[in-house]
């Protein structure tokens, strides 16, 4: 824990019957000379529980879920540089959840605070928390729920495309160049529109740039293919046609 994050620092309690599985923070600071602004970190991610596209067997998913998400009862520090603590408060991990090397999920985040003026107050507030079974709570400013929805939405839309190209007999690079047409050619990097992640984001702007990322990722894993074929690509796309949560707002 870093000393110059206490002032700005709380203890997180789960009270909820359901595991916590995304976490948006916001800072918001007055100072002793009338000067305020706002700090936003994302402690916890929910795309890797909620959408697990790029996965792996069973047993990773059950590793990845018990280090990546906040059971009913356990705590966290959340300070401005990240977030620690992990299950062990309420359980230990299972036989098939104990991490065999490195560096499990307790702490998230880098760094330290910024310099600034003397601060005269500060509010830390949750903008957003994901629930294991797709029910989002918060008042969303940073949008967590539609960018959540729409990496959903289009990882769909392209798993759809190859599914359907699969069974109609097309070869890979035909369903790939049909996927094309919906995700577009590939950047060299994704480019966020210059809205992304403020209130004027619509769910298309979020939409679409789930879709170049996945352009992007298609067109990285054709240029450094590392053993993998179109054929494979074709196959690991359909697999991302998976049942989901049920993505929804609490009223």
């Amino acid at each position: 824990m870093i000393p110059e994050d206490r002032p700005t620092s709380a203890i997180l309690l789960n009270r909820s019957t359901k595991a916590i599985v995304g976490l948006q923070a916001v800072w918001r600071f007055e100072t002793e000379t009338g000067r305020s602004f706002r700090h936003s970190r994302g402690m916890l991610s929910a795309k890797g529980v909620l959408l697990p596209f790029d996965r792996r067997d069973e047993s990773a998913m059950k590793l990845y879920a018990y280090w990546n998400t906040i059971l009913p009862g356990s705590k966290r520090y959340l300070g401005e540089s990240g977030m620690v603590g992990d299950n062990t408060d309420v359980r230990p991990p299972a036989h098939d959840e104990q991490w065999r090397g490195g560096m499990s999920g307790g702490r998230g985040g880098e760094g330290g605070g910024c310099i600034r003026d003397p601060i005269r107050q500060v509010t830390l507030a949750l903008d957003g928390v994901f629930f294991l079974d797709g029910e989002f709570v918060g008042p969303d400013g940073e949008k967590m729920f539609e960018e959540t929805v729409a990496e959903a939405e289009a990882h769909w839309i392209v798993a759809r495309i190859a599914k359907y190209g699969h069974s109609k007999g097309l070869s890979p690079a035909e369903i790939l160049a049909q996927i094309e047409k919906i995700t577009g050619v590939a950047p060299e990097r994704p480019r966020m529109p210059h809205n992304f992640r403020n209130a004027a984001a619509t769910d298309e702007d979020f939409r679409a740039a789930a879709l170049q990322t996945i352009a992007c990722e298609l067109g990285m894993r054709r240029r450094f293919p590392q053993g993998r074929n179109d054929e494979q690509t074709i196959n690991s796309i359909i697999s991302w046609d998976v049942i989901l949560p049920n993505f929804r707002k609490a009223a």
